[in-house]
């Protein structure tokens, strides 16, 4: 058996016309009393930024941009209590109705697809035995491993595929996050959908303008994007070939997930 979750992770929008404390008291009420410290930025285009170490707005002394950062540790550390990323998002698409900003986009959203306990199929291993055999299709043109390892501690967190370029607006990254964590190995793995600009916009607004569970969206992104073609197809063209079977139950128990928080 395996346990799945879906959950956003990573959170990147710009505001123009604003400033700090108007974001702050608009988007996060709670966090009013935070210690919120100014510091250097590190953000290329931004000077400073404002932070409680967790939630980070970014500026420059000379623009009228403020660029918000919400990190995997950010939205866990947001999810708590009564927290909804539906009100947040309809709170981004309503902020110059408020007079918080005269513009947004949003530039990066990331969405976490958690698989963990003794079954897990989707994971680099499946890809690169299904490309080897050549019944992978994707809209993506290239696949990526990576081997990576921890500087700091030298430790190899296993081996990391994408399915498209990372430097495209849209791709997706698989990796064992157990192992990335400190924990046993091909225990908990994670299918990461990485959307920027448009994309990433157009997923917000299919969660704000469809009631639909967040998961059907996210199920029909990955099958779009990644498909696993059934081995014993007697259909010679491979893009014809249906699923595996296995696959079609993943997605299936993807679109099955609410948004965690939603």
């Amino acid at each position: 058996m395996t346990e799945m979750s879906i959950s956003i992770d990573f959170v990147t929008i710009s505001f123009m016309e604003t400033q700090f404390p108007a974001l702050l008291n608009y988007l996060f009420p709670s966090l009013q009393h935070d210690d919120w410290t100014e510091c250097q930025s590190g953000i290329k285009g931004f000077e400073r930024q404002y932070t409680n170490d967790k939630v980070r707005f970014h500026f420059a002394d000379e623009s009228p941009t403020q660029l918000l950062i919400l990190s995997g540790s950010a939205c866990r550390y947001l999810e708590t209590g009564n927290w909804s990323w539906q009100l947040f998002f309809e709170k981004i698409f309503d902020c110059k109705t408020a007079g918080v900003a005269t513009y947004f986009r949003i530039k990066r959203l990331d969405i976490a697809i958690d698989e963990s306990g003794a079954s897990i199929q989707v994971k680099p291993h499946t890809v690169d035995r299904y490309l080897k055999q050549g019944i992978l299709t994707s809209r993506a043109t290239k696949v990526l491993f990576l081997n990576e390892k921890k500087i700091a501690s030298r430790c190899n967190t296993g081996i990391s595929c994408y399915i498209g370029q990372r430097s495209s607006k849209a791709y997706i990254c698989l990796y064992d996050k157990g192992l990335e964590q400190g924990m046993a190995a091909e225990r908990w793995y994670r299918t990461e959908i990485r959307l920027r600009d448009s994309f990433a916009g157009e997923m917000v607004m299919n969660m704000l303008d469809k009631q639909l569970l967040f998961g059907v969206f996210v199920a029909e992104y990955v099958r779009k994007r990644l498909q696993f073609r059934s081995p014993t197809s007697s259909i010679k063209e491979v893009r014809r070939r249906p699923l595996v079977g296995w696959y079609g139950k993943y997605l299936n128990s993807v679109a099955a997930c609410e948004l965690l928080y939603r």
